[in-house]
């Protein structure tokens, strides 16, 4: 497998499927750690607004701990175990894939605090790492992005189509109002 440079989008930021698997480890593991990290932010906010109602600095903390260490953990393991199965196996397939999210099943226990979730969820989270395996693999989006008519939010503000375009007049004037002549 070749971890060479391809073209790529600029961007000042890391994608997981920037590199082929197998390369560049240690970021994969600062990316699914992010996404974890994301998740574990708002179900505890969710948590914390609208379940536990924790009041003061250290219970609020604890709260957070709870849900973002778990879920952080499970995409760095993710990560570790998918990239370890790689090199064991020498085959990039989705079975690799499918053994990352099924480590991930006794951290997903733990945090749902229910013994069934190490077989069930971690089967679950393979077969999710399986199936995206598969969709990147062959080109597939599993949620696609949804555009907007405009294409933007602010977009209508610049569809001119029903008026004149107001800067048509000093692109054609080099930017000075000519007067008119009679």
């Amino acid at each position: 497998m070749s971890c060479g440079c391809e073209d790529k989008p600029w961007r000042n930021y890391y994608r997981y499927y920037d590199t082929p698997d197998g390369c560049d480890l240690a970021k994969k593991i600062l990316v699914t750690s992010r996404y974890g990290t994301i998740a574990g932010m708002i179900f505890a906010t969710y948590d914390v607004l609208l379940f536990s109602h924790a009041i003061g600095i250290v219970p609020v903390l604890k709260r957070y701990a709870m849900h973002v260490v778990p879920l952080a953990l499970m995409g760095a393991t993710f990560t570790v175990v998918s990239h370890a199965a790689l090199q064991a196996r020498q085959r990039d397939d989705q079975y690799n894939y499918f053994l990352g999210g099924f480590a991930c099943g006794p951290i997903l226990a733990s945090y749902l605090r229910s013994k069934h979730a190490i077989l069930l969820g971690g089967l679950a989270l393979g077969t999710a790492g399986m199936i995206k395996k598969v969709a990147v693999t062959n080109g597939y989006t599993i949620f696609p992005t949804i555009q907007s008519h405009f294409g933007s939010i602010t977009a209508w503000r610049h569809n001119y189509t029903l008026t004149n375009d107001p800067l048509d007049e000093l692109r054609h004037s080099c930017g000075t109002k000519q007067k008119k002549c009679n």
